[in-house]
């Protein structure tokens, strides 16, 4: 009796965090990074542009996370919203806009993720 009671209290933990553990694609609070992920994104790529092959030596991981990150978001938004953005640039055109964003952290703290590819990619 005991050994079935443990293998059902863990069972129902087990799948109580499986449950939580689910996260949106992107987090609404993490407008800074989104904007720190697209300044990175542009700089590895104008850098490429600037010495060819050689940029991808001088990147770190950590430089090509962020940047990923930036692209996936952008790439993910405008394959979802695709009737609702206007705008059909690439992902590096929109990565440049977002880059561009001049807020203060405090700024950035009080806009959400969505807000900004809102603005900065559909360009509503």
């Amino acid at each position: 009796m005991n050994a079935s009671c443990l293998f059902l209290s863990i069972t129902l933990l087990l799948v109580s965090n499986s449950a939580c553990a689910k996260e949106a694609p992107f987090q609404l609070q993490d407008s800074a990074f989104l904007v720190q992920s697209c300044q990175e994104a542009i700089d590895i790529f104008a850098s490429q542009e600037e010495t060819g092959y050689l940029a991808a030596y001088r990147t770190s991981l950590s430089e090509a996370m962020r940047a990923g990150y930036c692209i996936g978001v952008i790439e993910h938004f405008t394959a979802v919203y695709t009737d609702y953005c206007c705008r059909s640039l690439g992902w590096f055109d929109h990565a440049k806009s977002i880059a561009s964003i001049e807020l203060t952290q405090l700024e950035l703290a009080q806009t959400d993720t969505y807000q900004i590819l809102e603005d900065y990619v559909c360009g509503q």
